[in-house]
């Protein structure tokens, strides 16, 4: 009997089960489906949301939705005009009654699969509609699995892409009439394969692989990250009147220590501990043959003042790096070219902080580099906080060169070859403000010999050059120190340009010294 009572208890059970889930699977889901459509709908008029389907588990107190449609009005101007899917929605630990009846939501996770969002942006920030949520939300974690964006101008170039992202975002609580913002975010972890960008004028795209950000350690990595000029470059500066220097540079095996994604983005602070860059390749190319624009630019330091935000790095490592700076000088044939490989370098102390204004502390840059692969650098830039007069100061050697090495950028920016000679060593320091730079140089080489060239021919045997390269060898100085003759001390002395930036002003400084080395009569 006991067995026969216990079977139609069973029996029971099921059939209430069965009773339960059919009424849910035909009435309960579609209303609430329904339900949801029109709370997500009714205060955002610009965008219609569209759910296929709505499943409801009452044991596990959850609910999924499957197939869900995101589109915007044609018209453009009251907001980005999308169009986009979602191939399902699992919220669990999610209370039903609560928030139909007080519209007040309170999930413990939410797990959004597959989302394909592509759309055209407005044409000004401003036109952008806000999201206003019409309840109280409040959810412990939110999952953005495997999520693509487009997102593009139909007027211009600008596009944003974001390849198999993933987002999780913890503790996030939403009141009634709150705008959707990511200023509300506090922790979060992303990782994405690709992120990329192209300026609205279509000069420049920009890209990241490999993207890992974890707020557990407030570390953000990536495996590379790269700007590159969508034209050559004799395209990309043409589409500009003045002179321009078009930028093309990858680095890979990027890592920020102690970095707050979620605080940067939400105000601005920029605070990293320790950064490492694991390869650094870089070529710029300028054609000085287009007028330059005479614009004042600021100095490094009120560069980094001005930053809108708070900004401290502490340290920045770059394990290894190429730099070539490429040049077409004005009435040259062809472009000259300088090189800086298997850089080594330290950037210390970029910061704004203020309280360095009453304590001491020093921005300090250490690098050590080949110079045309050949001649060994190293370089050590030094300068006070908030100090008025933006005073720094520059130590450092060049040794073991053929100064022939140097002749890819001589030729065809200063018309001239070094046909023999070496240095040995080269030891230079100088302090430098907002007005001048001053300090001394210690060149030590010998077998200088020098040879012009015709602008328009490149040929340095015609009568008129040769003439020229033997006046030019009179005055230089072949070697120091002269035999029989103490070692000279060559002086740097330089006016700062206030429409060049930092390397402009060193190397104009470096040259002073060179010159006042070479030349029996530097005046």
């Amino acid at each position: 009997m006991k067995s026969k009572k216990w079977l139609y208890i069973a029996l029971i059970i099921i059939a209430l089960g069965l009773i339960i889930r059919i009424i849910l699977t035909l009435f309960c889901e579609p209303w609430i489906a329904k339900k949801l459509e029109v709370t997500l709908n009714e205060k955002n008029l610009n965008y219609l949301v569209r759910i296929n389907k709505v499943h409801i588990s009452v044991i596990s107190s959850g609910i999924e939705l499957d197939t869900i449609s995101i589109t915007s009005g044609g018209n453009q101007n009251h907001g980005i005009n999308i169009k986009g899917t979602i191939s399902s929605v699992k919220i669990k630990g999610f209370n039903i009654v609560k928030a139909i009846l007080n519209k007040k939501i309170a999930i413990r996770s939410i797990t959004i699969a597959n989302s394909r969002i592509e759309g055209i942006l407005p044409e000004k920030k401003e036109s952008v509609s806000v999201v206003v949520l019409p309840i109280d939300i409040k959810i412990e974690r939110i999952i953005f699995d495997k999520t693509n964006v487009s997102l593009s101008n139909n007027r211009n170039s600008l596009f944003y892409s974001l390849n198999e992202g993933v987002i999780k975002v913890y503790g996030i609580h939403f009141f009634k009439q709150d705008t959707l913002s990511i200023r509300k975010i506090k922790k979060f972890d992303f990782k994405a394969t690709k992120f990329s960008y192209t300026g609205a004028d279509s000069m420049n795209s920009y890209a990241s692989l490999g993207i890992d950000y974890s707020s557990k350690f407030n570390l953000l990595k990536a495996d590379s990250v790269s700007i590159h000029p969508d034209f050559t470059d004799y395209d990309f500066t043409s589409r500009y009147e003045f002179q321009k220097d078009r930028i093309e540079a990858g680095i890979n095996k990027v890592s920020l220590h102690n970095f707050n994604a979620p605080e940067y983005l939400s105000s601005g602070m920029l605070y990293c501990s320790y950064s490492e860059i694991g390869n650094l390749e870089m070529n710029v190319f300028r054609d000085k043959r287009k007028e330059f624009r005479h614009i004042n630019k600021p100095t490094f330091q009120d560069m980094i003042y001005s930053y809108p935000g708070y900004l401290r790095l502490d340290s920045i490592s770059i394990l290894s790096g190429n730099i070539t700076y490429k040049e077409h000088a004005e009435k040259a044939h062809d472009q000259g070219y300088i090189e800086f490989s298997k850089i080594n370098a330290m950037i210390l102390n970029i910061t704004n902080d203020t309280i360095y204004r009453t304590n001491k502390a020093f921005f300090e840059l250490r690098c050590n580099a080949l110079l045309m692969g050949k001649g060994k650098i190293t370089i050590l830039l030094k300068s006070k906080i908030f100090e008025s007069q933006n005073t720094f100061s520059v130590k450092g050697t060049l040794s073991d060169m053929e100064i022939s090495e140097m002749n890819p950028y001589l030729g065809n920016s200063a018309f001239v070859y070094a046909t023999s000679g070496k240095i040995d060593k080269i030891d230079f320091s100088f302090t430098a403000n907002n007005t001048e730079s001053k300090g001394s140089m210690t060149m030590i080489y010998n077998g200088l010999d020098l040879a012009f060239k015709n602008k328009n021919t490149d040929d340095t045997t015609a009568f008129k050059e040769r003439l020229i390269s033997v006046i030019a060898n009179i005055k230089v100085i072949d070697s120091n120190p002269l035999p029989g003759n103490e070692l000279r001390i060559g002086a740097i002395n330089c006016e700062r340009d206030p429409e060049r930036y930092l390397f402009n002003y060193c190397a104009r400084s470096i040259l002073s010294g060179i010159k006042s080395s070479l030349l029996k009569n530097p005046k």
